[in-house]
């Protein structure tokens, strides 16, 4: 094991400093007796109750007291004037005032998010799990359950460090196995142990403290504070890094938040108040510093508390106690957020992280007992240190930002009985980040890598989240946001971000079965499908198997939504769906029909409807025997444009049809054929070089042909090459006669388009 001794002019980085049953009466029994027997179950039932209550602990020795030894700890007797004698008395009133806004900022987030929400075991961790999830929880849980490991080594570290400074014959490894066998066998025993003995160890702080302010008294001439440093040995930031982890330990009493009677009340007021005291009693310490000692015997002498107190036994005295309790603190609260994180299947072997015997979460214990022993055999502790105030920070960093949110989404579920303006976390997050660059920007970034590492292994472990957290709140509100700015924005400006989204009306359930693969290949990955079932009768079987449908489309990573219309009139209840859909969100841009069961008519005053609604439309008619083929080859008919075979951006009826193919290559890899007949032989090349330019400003996967010729239609369509579905464009007039003849001369499935005008394949 590595020792280092303290040297005046490279002062070690510091460690942060946390954290008989009666039967009831029966049927026979008078009213009198019975009257009094159900008194006597009641107050047994109370009796119980208090019993129970009085194993866990209110505000005071749950929270203020273990969250004061721990932040009151060997920083404030050792480094304390080695700050103020580098920066002067301003200098280092302005570090431990930063240092203390962070510390402060969390302390009231966290105040108000425990007075909104019912805090179980785990403090932080539960905290993070009940606003965020487990996934968030855990990728800070584990950071934070590991700080608190660590900071126990330290303290026990900065025990020895004392314990040497009086005793110096001892052997430094022995005094660290002696002191962990302490801290471990009191936190094993009893928690209430423990608090108690905090009680004796208490009053060595007290006395320590009283012992230098009266140290005032017993010196022989005060100095004149310097109000700003030299900064001799370090600048003002790493002064900052060196005196942060001081102000750290707030989270001591969230901790223990499955250990207090009313963790709801006693949190806040048990944070708070301990953070005043700790800001306090920094503050007249560096006023104390300034005035007993010269600049230069605060840089030089690491320990002038001892020398300049009244009695110096008694800040030896204070040093042991203060580096013992906070061990103690931190060994107790630890346990319980691995016992939190076994509790809810973020470790490895729940069964056993997550058992309490009793009150006690004792196989926790023994593990972070294994760990904590585990890092002190290991050596130098100081590398470690660093590491630890990053994932404080991390911590400190994760309670503000909840409350940012909290605040922010502004639901009515967030109704904290502690209020704080929403400016005092968010600045709070920003000087958290801030700190963290600051420390150790290196290990900032490990640290958010693993914790980054830890939330996607959690997410990949589906985990589920016994109660409800921000998270629907949040994507609620962002979905609330968007659609206000999408239903302001013009759509002949969302272009750019146009993706099908198809509306579907189907009467049986095998019309959305029959072209399942064939929409699938249409909307991937991006695109959605709203499917409106409209049946005539509520006993109708047709559509019973459309919620299957659907979940097979959402299993496939599609947004995919059905609804079911009692409705005898198909086209009036399209229309009104219609109307309904537009205003939505999730818009549709693509109407979706089958013309198998749907007159001429119909297919006109479908047009119509799409519209007045500014779809585009997509009538699918499929072959009876062929169907979808092997889903390899798709022609695509453009019609001729001759003489003016100009190419803009206001194409002819052609965007929505290469929108279809190209998704059709994305999905099916299927090969586009882009076919065009014209009138004139000299017409040929033009076409040819068009489609050419079209296919290459649309930026189309090299995936096609081109097949250009002086013919007719119908004389065409007997010889064209063959394909699995074949894209013509839809005239102004529907003529279902024509549809069913190119079914038929083409031996294929066909899609007759129609652009709404508010999509573009050159954008």
């Amino acid at each position: 094991m590595t020792v280092k001794d303290s040297n005046p002019d490279t002062p070690p980085p510091l460690q942060p400093e946390e954290e008989t049953p009666i039967s009831p009466a029966s049927e026979e029994t008078p009213a009198d007796e019975q009257e009094i027997t159900t008194a006597i179950d009641e107050k047994l039932t109370a009796g119980r109750r208090q019993t129970a209550a009085g194993r866990k602990f209110g505000t005071f020795s749950g929270v203020i007291r273990p969250t004061i030894l721990t932040i009151l700890g060997v920083m404030m007797y050792l480094r304390e004037g080695w700050v103020v004698g580098n920066a002067g008395l301003g200098g280092a009133l302005l570090i431990i005032l930063m240092a203390y806004f962070i510390t402060g900022t969390t302390a009231l987030s966290l105040s108000s998010i425990t007075t909104n929400i019912r805090l179980g075991a785990g403090g932080v961790f539960t905290l993070a799990t009940q606003s965020l999830g487990l996934e968030v929880g855990g990728s800070i849980g584990i950071p934070f359950y590991l700080a608190q490991s660590l900071s126990v080594a330290m303290y026990v570290y900065g025990f020895m460090e004392g314990w040497i400074a009086i005793f110096p014959t001892h052997h430094p490894l022995l005094v660290v196995l002696a002191v962990f066998a302490v801290v471990f066998l009191v936190s094993y025993i009893s928690t209430t142990l423990a608090f108690r003995i905090q009680v004796l160890v208490m009053s060595g702080v007290i006395l320590a403290l009283t012992s230098i302010y009266l140290g005032l008294h017993s010196v022989e001439q005060l100095q004149e504070p310097q109000i700003l440093g030299k900064f001799e040995q370090a600048d003002y930031w790493t002064l900052f890094a060196i005196f942060f982890p001081a102000a750290t330990g707030i989270m001591v009493g969230a901790s223990m938040s499955g250990s207090l009677k009313n963790p709801r009340s006693s949190i806040p007021l048990g944070t708070m108040t301990a953070w005043v005291i700790s800001l306090l009693i920094y503050v007249t310490l560096a006023i104390w510093y300034s005035l007993v000692a010269t600049p230069e015997e605060l840089v030089g002498n690491l320990t002038i508390a001892v020398d300049r107190a009244f009695w110096g036994p008694a800040v030896l005295i204070g040093i042991l106690s203060s580096c013992f309790t906070a061990a103690l603190s931190s060994f107790v609260a630890s346990p319980r957020t691995l016992q939190a994180l076994g509790q809810h299947k973020i470790m490895l072997f729940p069964e056993f992280f997550g058992k309490l015997h009793g009150e006690e979460p004792r196989n926790a214990i023994l593990f972070t007992g294994g760990l904590v022993l585990f890092i002190l055999l290991v050596g130098d502790l100081n590398a470690i240190a660093q590491i630890v105030t990053v994932f404080f920070l991390m911590t400190y960093f994760t309670i503000n930002f909840i409350l940012v949110i909290e605040k922010k989404l502004n639901l009515i579920s967030f109704r904290p009985t502690f209020r704080v303006p929403v400016y005092v976390p968010f600045f709070g997050s920003l000087a958290c980040l801030t700190a963290i660059v600051i420390v150790s920007p290196a290990v900032g970034l490990i640290c958010i890598l693993l914790s980054i590492t830890i939330y996607f292994y959690l997410d990949r472990r589906s985990l589920e989240t016994p109660y409800e957290t921000l998270n629907s709140g949040l994507f609620l509100s962002v979905a609330k946001w968007a659609a206000t700015k999408v239903a302001m924005t013009p759509e002949s400006f969302n272009l750019r971000s146009w993706k099908p989204d198809i509306l579907f009306p189907v009467e049986r359930s095998t019309q959305l079965e029959g072209n399942f693969q064939l929409l699938l290949a249409m909307i991937q990955p991006q695109g959605s499908i709203q499917v409106v079932g409209l049946q005539a009768k509520k006993t109708s079987r047709a559509l019973r198997s459309l919620p299957k449908i659907i979940t097979a489309l959402k299993e496939e990573g599609v947004f995919a939504s059905a609804a079911v219309i009692e409705s005898s009139d198909f086209l009036s209840s399209l229309r009104t769906t219609a109307a309904v859909m537009r205003s939505s969100f999730f818009r549709p841009n693509i109407l979706f029909v089958t013309v198998e069961d749907r007159s001429a008519e119909e297919l006109k005053a479908i047009i119509k409807i799409a519209d007045e609604n500014s779809f585009g439309v997509a009538f699918i008619a499929r072959h009876p025997d062929a169907g979808m083929g092997k889903s390899r080859d798709v022609n695509i008919w453009i019609r001729d444009q001759s003489p003016n075979w100009q190419l803009s951006f206001d194409l002819a009826n052609i965007d929505l049809p290469l929108l279809i193919a190209f998704m059709l290559i994305q999905n099916w890899r299927v090969r586009v054929r882009l076919i065009s007949l014209v009138a004139k032989e000299e017409d040929i090349a033009s076409a040819r070089s068009y489609l050419a330019d079209l296919m290459n400003l649309a930026r189309m996967p090299n995936r096609y042909e081109i097949v250009v010729e002086k013919a007719e239609l119908w004389e065409f369509a007997e010889r064209a090459p063959h394909a699995d579905l074949n894209i013509l464009g839809l005239a102004d007039v529907v003529d279902k006669t024509f549809i069913e003849n190119m079914v038929v001369q083409t031996e294929s499935s066909c899609m007759f388009v129609r652009d709404s005008g508010h999509e573009s394949v050159l954008v």
